[in-house]
């Protein structure tokens, strides 16, 4: 074989391989050479305005289990994007960067969840709320009591000033041993109407009233980041009409879902993976999705998700519960699916004036445990669903990309072997006309 014809074939491998095994990153001044795969960087993404000023939006991206400072004391990277999505500059929040003077310890997995607060303290740059549900209590043996810090930013990225929201900071004192307070928040713009920005908080470990049964907390917030009054909706608060069991984690996930009612209150989402409710319905002047993944309408930990429509005050008025029994949903839901695990704001996905969501089932074992299903979700003003797509649908052929790759490996050395046959066969008909 002659050594231009291996010396092209070689080439063309070595170009397969660095295809397949890269990960095909934009272009980008942003550098992942410091972010280790135990990181979790991306956990949690929040979309936190121009920061800059540049015209173009910026996100903030949670890194939980980053090392800084002690092990897995978390951290959140500002993103400064290009309209390209590429990333024109960063900044690293830390325990020793970003002029974060607040104390975080190893194993507080701070970043694990982050939430805009709009410009809290009117100084024309947006701030940020970030969990650590994993904190614990300095000088008590309690463990995973939980922390959010309020961080008022500069236009670079770095911390002004901060404040911490614990059991013994930031005017709140109302959480306690493994109450995992703020395992997800998130905005609720200015719910009691005095100018500032509050936030919804999850405290899915709470056993006030059993093991592990949830909370959420509203928080009034002051402009300083402090806590000016709360509501906490569990079973026995608030209005909160559902029965909750040990071990529903009512709270895992909390978001923004907007008006969805349409009586001039925020509504919000909220996770509830171990709830085992059939027949209760939740009611809320902010509209509340609650997701409960491990909810066992039909089966052990299918989920589900609650509508809650709030009022100013942060007590519940009315609820809708979503499941495979209730809500207009009529999924097929199994058994460990975890729907409600987590969930997101679509906005008006079919323009009916609705805010829709998505739901993520992640313990679904499709397609022999390798996939797990979304749930789009179209909702009426009520919270029930209007209609819905599953995404891969349950009817779809699983397309793994690993697949692809070896099928086209071996294209290629099968290409490979029938070109080297030619040469070969060419070869001997010119020794033969010789």
């Amino acid at each position: 074989m002659n050594t231009k014809f291996m010396n092209e074939i070689f080439l063309f491998l070595i170009v397969l391989i660095l295809f397949n095994s890269s990960n095909a990153y934009a272009l980008s001044d942003f550098s992942f050479s410091d972010i280790s795969p135990d990181d979790f960087f991306g956990y949690d993404v929040e979309i936190i305005g121009d920061l800059d000023g540049d015209g173009v939006t910026d996100i903030a991206v949670g890194a939980p289990y980053d090392n800084d400072g002690g092990q897995s004391q978390g951290a959140v990277y500002i993103l400064f994007l290009n309209s390209d999505g590429t990333v024109k500059d960063s900044q690293k929040i830390s325990s020793t960067e970003g002029n974060f003077q607040n104390i975080i310890d190893s194993g507080d997995c701070w970043g694990n969840a982050i939430t805009s607060l709009d410009d809290l303290d009117g100084d024309g740059v947006t701030d940020i709320a970030v969990g650590a549900h994993k904190n614990y209590s300095p000088g008590t043996e309690m463990n995973r009591v939980g922390a959010v810090h309020i961080l008022f930013l500069n236009s670079d990225g770095t911390v002004k000033h901060s404040q911490e929201i614990s059991d013994t900071k930031g005017n709140f004192n109302a959480i306690g041993d493994n109450d995992i307070f703020g395992i997800d928040l998130t905005n609720l713009s200015d719910l009691d109407g005095d100018g500032i920005t509050d936030i919804a908080v999850g405290a899915h470990g709470d056993s006030e009233n059993g093991f592990s049964q949830g909370a959420v907390y509203i928080l009034f917030l002051n402009s300083d980041g402090t806590v000016k009054s709360y509501q906490k909706i569990n079973s026995d608060r608030s209005n909160f009409q559902v029965k909750l069991d040990d071990s529903d984690m009512f709270g895992s996930s909390v978001n923004n879902i907007g008006d969805l009612n349409n009586d001039g209150v925020i509504d919000i989402a909220v996770g509830v993976p171990g709830d085992d409710d059939t027949k209760e319905l939740m009611k809320t002047v902010i509209d509340k999705v609650v997701g409960a993944p491990y909810d066992n309408d039909g089966g052990q930990s299918q989920g589900a998700v609650y509508i809650l429509f709030l009022n100013s005050d942060g007590t519940v008025k009315d609820s809708q519960k979503i499941s495979s029994t209730e809500g207009n949903f009529r999924q097929n839901l199994q058994p460990s699916d975890s729907f409600g695990f987590s969930l997101t704001n679509l906005s008006d996905l079919d323009g009916d004036g609705i805010t829709d969501i998505a739901v993520g089932s992640p313990h679904r074992y499709y397609f022999d445990a390798e996939s797990s299903p979304l749930h789009i979700l179209l909702l009426e003003k009520d919270g029930k669903v209007k209609s819905f797509e599953t995404l891969p649908q349950e009817n779809n052929i699983r397309v793994n990309s690993d697949i692809f790759y070896f099928l086209g490996i071996i294209t290629i050395f099968a290409i490979i072997a029938v070109l080297v046959i030619k040469i070969k066969f060419k070869n001997r008909i010119k020794i033969l006309k010789k």
